[in-house]
């Protein structure tokens, strides 16, 4: 889902033109079609393994973890923004290119519904080692009007998989139980047909993030 965006500037300027006459060739040079940028090897297009168990076997698991849907979110971007020059898209951390806008959305669960507030975003980077970070930032608001602010970062493998690791600040003592769980979630996109999903615009690109509590 988050396929790295990319363009190139328009065509420069000609030094010492008179100003009428850089402005009117600004205005009539072509857009011209996005430049393949280098992109670190294996980007979304991987997945790791680990290593073979030892000999014998794993050892007995006396805590046995488990899982329970708790919550669908269907956040909402729109098209991302570009953060600077296409040929200049190496950061502190990797390679990022550009910030998906959230601009609404809905969600409901296990004694909880509401909207997607408008605000916050997507911020991905593709590290290094290829492996592809979402790292989302946004608010919730309850049909009750609670306010929720949910962190969800985790890693994406390739265009279908996605590991997240939500975690949500609320206040009060209704919704405690978000603040005092361990969650993680998958990703997928685009939203499955056969889910209800409310129209944002032909220019609206929505993902479907269901959260599992960790029990």
């Amino acid at each position: 889902m988050m396929t790295l965006s990319r363009r190139n500037a328009l065509g420069a300027i000609g030094a010492g033109l008179p100003l009428a006459a850089a402005a009117t060739r600004a205005l009539a040079a072509p857009v011209v079609p996005p430049a393949p940028l280098p992109v670190p090897a294996g980007a979304a297009g991987h997945e790791p393994s680990a290593p073979p168990l030892p000999p014998g076997g794993a050892p007995p698991i006396y805590d046995k973890v488990g899982m329970e849907w708790v919550m669908d979110i269907l956040p909402f971007c729109s098209q991302p923004e570009y953060m600077g020059s296409a040929q200049d898209q190496v950061a502190s951390d990797g390679y990022r290119n550009d910030v998906w806008p959230i601009i609404g959305g809905v969600f409901q669960g296990r004694g909880i519904k509401g909207t997607v507030i408008p605000g916050g975003g997507d911020f991905p980077v593709v590290r290094p080692d290829g492996v592809v970070v979402v790292d989302a930032l946004y608010r919730l608001k309850t049909d009750d009007g609670q306010q929720i602010i949910i962190h969800n970062k985790g890693l994406g493998y390739t265009e279908q998989k996605y590991r997240l690791l939500p975690t949500f600040e609320v206040p009060g003592a209704k919704y405690a139980w978000l603040r005092e769980s361990v969650f993680v979630a998958t990703l997928t996109f685009p939203i499955p047909p056969s889910i209800k999903a409310p129209d944002f615009g032909p220019n609206a690109n929505g993902r479907l993030i269901q959260v599992f509590r960790m029990t």
